[in-house]
């Protein structure tokens, strides 16, 4: 009888892993996809990035007779070395102070050698990095340019709003929603809408006050709206 205990667990390069993580993100063209998605005959397969990452690294797994094996461009590493410099800032933290998937995250990619359980977090790392980056920008613009952002008062809102930025919500059996946080007159505001809204797009916008927030990450006065209509500017 094999001794459990004894067995090594198979362990892959972590650097290797994220130049795979790059390729897969690539692949998809810049977009974390979660699931493996299967078609027709007549449509490709659309491999998940996890998927993509595992049948690279995990050579004893095999692979799908339909899956492209990827191949590490030189994209692939400069991505990671500019990835490397971004992630640099977050040894300055205590990791005491970051939430518990970016704590995760780091350490994930912190380390020289990664097991079959890491693989996940670190196919995601790419479209993290990328993420982090955005909302980065995202805080330095607003304070530098929403710092004396106040709430606004009026019951009814009919005016222009620029949408500054999108997070998809969990939905669960329901229709995608999602939350915006945009600025009317130099006041932040924020509302869920089921429509597909183009960041730093401005629209027409006729809505009812909900509430009065404060928005997370900078702690200025932020306005919640609900009964929300718009028209694209164009």
């Amino acid at each position: 009888m094999i001794n459990l205990n004894k067995v090594k667990e198979v362990t892959y390069n972590t650097e290797q892993v994220l130049l795979f993580a790059f390729a897969a993100y690539r692949r998809n063209k810049g977009e974390y996809i979660k699931d493996t998605r299967r078609f027709s005959e007549d449509t490709p397969t659309q491999f998940s990035n996890k998927d993509l990452v595992r049948f690279a690294v995990m050579k004893e797994l095999g692979s799908p007779d339909d899956l492209i094996q990827l191949e590490i461009t030189q994209q692939d590493k400069d991505s990671l070395e500019d990835a490397r410099k971004h992630m640099r800032r977050y040894t300055l933290l205590a990791l005491g102070d970051l939430n518990e998937f970016t704590s995760n995250m780091f350490e994930a990619y912190s380390q020289d050698e990664s097991n079959s359980r890491s693989l996940g977090i670190l196919a995601y790392f790419p479209a993290f990095v990328e993420k982090d980056l955005k909302n980065n920008i995202y805080k330095k613009r607003l304070r530098n340019e929403f710092k004396d952002s106040k709430y606004i008062s009026e019951e009814i809102v009919n005016k222009q709003v620029e949408i500054l930025k999108t997070i998809p919500l969990a939905n669960g059996f329901f229709e995608p929603t999602n939350m915006y946080f945009g600025s009317v007159d130099g006041n932040l505001v924020c509302f869920t809408k089921k429509d597909i809204l183009k960041t730093d797009n401005f629209y027409s916008l006729r809505a009812k006050i909900k509430g009065q927030d404060t928005e997370r990450e900078t702690g200025l006065k932020m306005t919640r709206l609900n009964y929300v209509k718009l028209k694209e500017i164009k």
